[in-house]
């Protein structure tokens, strides 16, 4: 039986790992992804951009108090945002100096215009007039710089010094420390469950890509009349079950590889990252990443044997896609029952959730991340999630074996329960 399990995981693996568009899908998807992150990090560090902004300060008290907000906020910048202020003075009207200096912002002589009314700074609410107004970082800038200069003048009307109020009132940080097994505290700022949602979704989104592969590999196999000779020779278990771990073995052999191309193009910006903020980096225990391969592996396999289910018991993609949502719903429950497991990860609801097999991948990984999970609630959900690929495998194998003597008809469920028993 494992001979031949193992023949078909092996004529499977290589069959498609020898060609072309395994190769060059494997070379595009990481250059293009490291495009998409590199390219807009370089355009950010190059320089922020420069700015001539037309400032009409109505109350004639702010236009230079805003402006030394925004000389201190920029000399730190390291982004090379350059904002130039440029006062206009209101003359007797001004309405028409507000619109003569719209009109040249209008002409792309100024970046934009900051209108300070005259009531501040009791009330009144400033105005940034622009044809962009997506710059956020500059928006970000002008709003600190226009709201200090006026707490500033409030604080000084009441007779109290701004740099004492703003001294007396400096935030205080709250310092996280996270327990281990043995007592130990880590400095954790949220780093380490950050990282395992990111986790989370690489299970997420790789079950639904290869998922889609191992659905397309059965739907080919079902068009080569070859495969109505090869289930004569072996069980419909034996031939499903190598097919689901040999095209998963060439996912995972194309996804390792997208993985170690990513550590290396990313770890050291992340580490230079790390240094500039002062951030701890997460910690990050070796059993938790034992975990993440284990359950990795085995949601990759229990929902790439339901794909194949679907591939199995119809003629074409379009017709298998249909039903994508029968195995999409309780991945995209996990996500929605994320918030229950945060919340109260040792709450008894969530650890019968993480133990379905169903969650197990995304919820038991997520309550690893939390709080210590026993080590008997670990090793029943592995065992679950074993027997129940064992299951699905044959199930689907059963499926198979008259599946692809069945053409031209859409089974409903009653034909697929019949199939089942007819196997």
């Amino acid at each position: 039986m494992l001979s031949r399990i193992f023949a078909i995981i092996r004529r499977e693996y290589l069959e498609r790992v020898r060609t072309k568009a395994f190769w060059i899908s494997t070379i595009i998807v990481p250059v293009f992804l490291g495009a998409m992150i590199i390219i807009p990090s370089w355009l950010a560090v190059r320089g922020g951009g420069t700015f001539n902004v037309a400032v009409l300060d109505l109350s004639g008290h702010f236009a230079q108090p805003v402006a030394d907000e925004v000389s201190h906020m920029l000399s730190s910048d390291k982004e090379k945002l350059v904002i130039n202020l440029k006062p206009i003075e209101p003359g007797p009207d001004p309405a028409a100096t507000r619109e003569r200096v719209k009109n040249a912002v209008q002409a792309q002589k100024y970046d934009g215009m900051l209108v300070l009314p005259a009531t501040l700074p009791g009330s009144g609410q400033p105005e940034y007039l622009a044809p962009n107004v997506a710059a956020f970082k500059l928006l970000s800038v002008l709003e600190r710089s226009v709201n200090n200069a006026v707490v500033a003048a409030r604080l000084t009307g009441a007779g109290l010094d701004p740099s004492q109020v703003r001294e007396l009132t400096k935030r205080v940080g709250l310092k996280t420390l996270k327990l281990g097994t043995k007592g130990e505290e880590t400095r954790d700022q949220g780093q380490g469950f950050l990282l395992s949602y990111a986790f989370m979704l690489i299970i997420y989104m790789s079950v639904l890509m290869y998922g889609l592969y191992v659905m397309r590999g059965v739907l080919e196999e079902k068009t080569n009349r070859i495969v109505e000779v090869v289930i004569a020779t072996v069980k419909p278990f034996e031939l499903m079950l190598g097919k689901i771990l040999g095209i998963g073995a060439v996912g995972l052999t194309q996804f390792l590889i997208w993985g170690i191309a990513m550590m290396v193009v990313t770890a050291p910006g992340a580490a230079a990252a790390v240094g500039l903020s002062g951030m701890q980096m997460p910690s990050f225990p070796p059993l938790l990443m034992i975990f993440f391969v284990v359950y990795f592996v085995l949601g990759f396999l229990l929902f790439g044997t339901l794909y194949a289910g679907i591939g199995a018991a119809f003629d074409t993609e379009q017709e298998a896609q249909n039903f994508q949502f029968v195995i999409m719903t309780p991945l995209i429950a996990s996500l929605l029952l994320m918030v229950q497991v945060i919340n109260q990860p040792d709450s008894a609801l969530s650890v019968v959730l993480s133990l379905i097999p169903f969650f197990t991948p995304m919820l038991m990984f997520l309550r690893m991340t939390l709080v210590q999970v026993p080590a008997l609630q670990l090793a029943a959900s592995v065992i679950l999630m074993v027997a129940t690929i064992l299951g699905a495998a044959w199930v689907v194998g059963k499926i198979y074996r008259v599946g692809i003597l069945m053409h031209g008809s859409k089974p409903k469920m009653k034909d697929l329960v019949r199939w089942i028993r007819e196997a």
